[in-house]
């Protein structure tokens, strides 16, 4: 999960909390529009004029795309603040309870709310497509412009935006029903607990591209998933048109899940590393690490509820409660995160070492399994050094290197490495 997609969400939908006011509804519409606008101007500006000096010859083609890129990084993350300001500041999300229509649907409201946030990070992403036109590295045409935008919704914010907007609409219509208010709570949660293991997976799987992979690629890959304890998962080629290294799983429930396997990682990583991320994901499987991170976010919104309730009497108790559910919720999930990487690793070099025997395609012990998936983790960040730092969810590569190392056995197999005392043991792992 991207830190800014996550934050993008959870901030504009806190907004909604902010306490009601009487608001000229206009003059918010029209301040916010106005500063959105403005805001996505400033981001064309600055890709037009570095992609000026690239034409003048004053900055090299690889350095303007990393300072347009840095800058667009910039544009979105104050991108936030100028969502909430549209939000809170100018009113819109003040004046959801007077708007026809809307006031009765948390679905229409949430619309409402996401809209500032999406549309500057959509004018990111349109000024990033100018800055290619001018330089000519891709067409100038309006369907090339409309594909980009949705390829790059569609690769990004697409797969949380859309299940949260799908739930709200389902919340809506269960509320419409002739039901109590107990009756329609109920369903709701008993909808929500069936959404996100058995349809988001499917959702996110026709979100994101993706394509048949090789007979020969997917044989061997659907069972090593089966032999390493991921049954029933079907692996699929991630179409990102050989923009991204990535490897992910959605859902968690056989058969309800997808091994997504980027183009870019299949073509350009030697077997022995592809099948060493492909264990890595499996090890999320066999450890349960994704229901754990989801479990781990509960606590977080525990407290910020208690916080509300505590603070009832006060007008901004909601907005309290919100910001340390929120602050909670990134604490927690980095702490999760970063041990459930750590221990995927490790699994994964001990699955690789007891599986290599039967798979040709795997390393045959724990130092040369350790090995392979460091040279993948290099390779895969290699041009983009900032992504071997540690970001939200992930430890730094060196790091993740480091840990691995710590596990390394003389011999091959699976033996010594589970009693050792520093490895951390999850609630479920088998």
């Amino acid at each position: 999960m991207h830190l800014y997609y996550f934050l993008l969400v959870i901030s504009a939908l806190a907004c909604g909390s902010v306490p009601p006011r009487e608001v000229d509804l206009s003059n918010a519409v029209l301040s916010s529009l106005s500063m959105v606008a403005g805001w996505i101007l400033l981001t064309h500006i600055a890709s037009r004029m570095v992609s000026n000096y690239v034409k003048r010859g004053e900055v090299e083609p690889l350095d303007g795309a990393q300072i347009v890129e840095k800058q667009l990084d910039i544009f979105r993350w104050l991108g936030l603040g100028v969502s909430v300001l549209c939000l809170a500041g100018f009113g819109l999300a003040r004046g959801l309870d007077v708007i026809p229509i809307v006031q009765d649907s948390m679905f229409l409201q949430s619309l409402v709310l996401l809209t500032p946030a999406v549309a500057i990070t959509v004018g990111t992403w349109s000024s990033e497509h100018l800055y290619g036109v001018r330089l000519q590295y891709t067409d100038a045409t309006i369907s090339n412009y409309a594909r980009t935008l949705w390829r790059s919704f569609r690769s990004g914010m697409a797969w949380l935006v859309v299940p949260v907007l799908i739930l709200l609409a389902m919340s809506d219509a269960l509320n419409s029903l002739p039901i109590s208010a107990t009756a329609s709570s109920v369903l709701t949660l008993v909808g929500i607990a069936l959404f996100v293991p058995l349809v988001l997976p499917w959702l996110i799987r026709h979100l994101f591209k993706t394509v048949p992979m090789a007979n020969n690629d997917a044989d061997w890959i659907n069972e090593l998933m089966k032999q390493s304890g991921a049954r029933r998962t079907r692996a699929v080629r991630w179409d990102t048109g050989g923009s991204a290294f990535n490897a992910m799983i959605a859902g968690f429930i056989p058969p309800f899940r997808t091994l997504f396997l980027s183009d870019r990682l299949l073509d350009e990583l030697p077997t022995p590393q592809i099948a060493m991320v492909v264990l890595h994901e499996a090890a999320h499987l066999k450890r349960r690490h994704v229901p754990l991170r989801m479990l781990g976010i509960l606590p977080a919104w525990g407290v910020g509820t208690l916080v509300t309730k505590v603070l009832g009497d006060y007008s901004w108790a909601m907005i309290a409660g919100s910001a340390v559910g929120v602050l909670l919720t990134l604490v927690l999930l980095r702490w999760i995160s970063y041990r459930t990487e750590h221990d995927a690793d490790v699994t994964a070099c001990r699955l690789a070492a007891k599986l290599a025997p039967e798979f040709p395609q795997l390393p045959a012990d724990y130092d040369e399994a350790c090995d392979a998936l460091s040279a993948a983790l290099y390779r895969v960040t290699f041009d983009q050094p900032a992504g071997r730092k540690a970001t939200w969810l992930h430890p730094g590569v060196s790091d993740r290197v480091d840990f691995m190392r710590k596990f390394s056995q003389a011999r091959s197999g699976d033996t010594a490495i589970s009693h050792s005392p520093t490895l951390v043991s999850f609630p479920g792992s088998q």
